[in-house]
């Protein structure tokens, strides 16, 4: 007998490996006969459903379209109509997997050599309640670590946030050590940090990587201003040292729904936004969840 098909026989309620057969139960939205079993232990019985982690739901066929689906730039409404399914169904689905993969990414350990890690912005609800997605990216375009911050809003919008929605909380510097911890545990040491000039990144870096290299560049803001600059000299374009990360903020723009610019899909809780971020990173990642 297999490892595999005695940790399915074992009894989920003593462990114990002594039991016998008890029929079947057919289960209708996969047309599959589910074996059941009587533990002679403890008299209980179980099927080998029980140790699976769709264990009591209903509609478990639409976890995988789903997760094709939200990672492939579909909104939860969108895909209830797709897969024939009610949005509560989708909605509720959405917030599983998204739990499933954080659980899964932080269970992983990684060998990195090459890390760079920045920060891109979304709302919550509306413009006036601005969102930091922190990110960490290594060299093979893996996905390290990502967390989701409340901001305040700034320029013309800071006044009339604060008027509506009163004192807004700023999280960002208290996310940035918490992920970087996250990755060093993980990964360990790192020899190799690239980010932009950003003044918390140093100090967090520094403290948290004593041992490593840490290289900043230019922020995209630094960049926008010496836009005439570049237009008007003649050399030849250089490869953006933080492409990778740059390059994975598009996709997340692209792939996620919420995430796209001028889109009547937002968000309405941080901790959803960062339910669907990790669930994006299970497929970059290609982790195996379902």
């Amino acid at each position: 007998m297999s490892q595999l098909s005695i940790q399915h026989r074992k009894c989920p309620h003593c462990g114990s490996l002594t039991f016998v057969k008890r029929g079947y139960f057919y289960k209708k939205s996969t047309k599959t006969y589910i074996p059941r079993y009587n533990c002679k232990h403890c008299l209980k019985t179980y099927s080998t459903r029980t140790h699976s982690p769709t264990f009591k739901q209903i509609r478990s066929d639409l976890n995988a379209p789903l997760f094709r689906l939200l990672t492939g730039g579909v909104s939860i409404r969108e895909s209830a109509r797709i897969l024939d399914c009610s949005y509560k169904t989708a909605y509720l689905k959405s917030i599983w997997l998204g739990r499933l993969a954080k659980s899964f990414h932080l269970k992983q350990r990684f060998i990195i050599q090459e890390l760079q890690f920045d920060e891109m912005f979304s709302i919550e609800h509306t413009k006036l309640k601005p969102l930091s997605i922190l990110l960490a990216v290594d060299d093979k375009y893996r996905i390290i670590g990502a967390q989701v911050a409340k901001t305040k809003a700034t320029g013309l919008l800071a006044a009339i946030s604060y008027k509506k929605y009163g004192p807004r909380p700023n999280e960002t510097s208290k996310k940035i050590p918490e992920l970087l911890h996250q990755i060093r545990e993980q990964s360990g040491a790192i020899p190799l940090i690239k980010t932009d000039e950003n003044p918390h990144y140093q100090t967090h870096v520094k403290k948290i990587f004593k041992g490593s290299t840490h290289q900043t560049f230019l922020s995209a803001e630094q960049k926008e201003k010496s836009r005439e600059q570049k237009y008007l000299s003649t050399e030849k374009k250089k490869f953006d040292p933080l492409f990778a990360v740059n390059h994975t903020c598009a996709k997340l723009r692209d792939h996620i729904k919420r995430l796209a610019r001028r889109s009547w899909c937002i968000t309405k809780q941080s901790e959803h936004l960062e339910l669907a971020i990790y669930l994006y990173i299970a497929k970059i990642n290609q982790y195996k969840l379902l």
